[in-house]
């Protein structure tokens, strides 16, 4: 569409081809300036993050994992999903979603009321 909107990701040159409504133009922008694994490091953090990002795209949150262990796949699928590492949080956390060891991998898609723990 015209006028073309681009991005630059890590010096690429990026056409943005989504929506023209300012709303979900401001989300993607917010989505693509976020850092590829964000790092959550209480029981709020982790609450916070589930609120603000989870409407709109699935999240990954890595439960006692290093940001190493996603990060190649969190930057291959950047504008698809949110991704993240708790490095911190409490047992009521592992109980409300539903792992009892770590490290463990949840997958959330609040939309489609999705879970999974790998």
């Amino acid at each position: 569409g015209f006028p073309t909107l681009k991005l630059f990701n890590r010096g690429v040159p990026v056409d943005y081809h989504g929506p023209r409504k300012a709303d979900l133009i401001v989300r993607f922008l917010k989505k693509s300036v976020a850092p590829d694994v964000a790092v959550l490091d209480s029981d709020s953090g982790i609450s916070n993050f589930v609120k603000s990002d989870g409407s709109y795209f699935p999240i990954f949150i890595g439960f006692g994992m290093n940001e190493s262990a996603i990060s190649k796949v969190a930057t291959k699928y950047k504008q698809k999903a949110w991704f993240s590492v708790a490095k911190d949080f409490s047992y009521s956390i592992m109980e409300s979603y539903d792992f009892d060891k770590i490290p463990a991998l949840v997958s959330l898609h609040l939309t489609y009321d999705e879970r999974n723990v790998f």
